[in-house]
C-alpha cells in the first residue's frame, strides 16, 4: 500500500486538496529532477500508520507539474504544504523533521465538540 498519493494535475490538486473537507493534506512539493525526499518518507510513513485514526493524507507533487506551485520551481529544498478545508495552513522549508512531525500531530488532531 502506498500511503502517499501523486497529484499530476491541477485537476486532481482540486478535487483531492482544494474540494476534501475535514481531512488534513501534507504535500511535498519537489523538484522532477530531484524527486520527493528520501529522508522524510520515513517519518511520513510511521505518522501515516500511528495516527491511522485521524483524517490524515500524504501527497507529493512536482512543482514544475502546476502552475499554481511555479514559485517552488528550481527550488533544491522540498517544500512542505499543509493544508485541512481546503485552506493552506503552514509551509515548512526544506526538510525539518521537528517541525514536520509537530505540525502533523497538532493539525490532525480532532477536535472535541465545542460545549462537550
Amino acid at each position: 500500500m502506498n500511503f502517499v498519493v501523486e497529484i499530476t494535475t491541477e485537476a486532481q490538486f482540486k478535487t483531492e486538496i482544494l474540494e476534501t473537507p475535514g481531512t488534513l493534506q501534507v504535500i511535498e512539493v519537489f523538484q522532477g529532477w530531484c524527486g520527493p525526499c528520501k529522508a522524510v518518507q520515513s517519518t511520513f510513513k510511521r505518522l501515516y500508520f500511528d495516527l491511522n485514526d485521524r483524517p490524515l493524507k500524504f501527497y507529493s507533487v512536482a512543482a514544475e507539474r502546476l502552475p499554481m506551485l511555479k514559485d517552488y520551481v528550481g527550488k533544491c529544498i522540498p517544500v512542505f504544504l499543509f493544508f485541512k478545508d481546503g485552506k493552506q495552513l503552514e509551509v515548512v522549508v526544506g526538510v525539518q523533521a521537528p517541525a514536520l512531525n509537530r505540525l502533523v500531530m497538532e493539525l490532525s488532531a480532532v477536535k472535541a465538540a465545542a460545549g462537550a
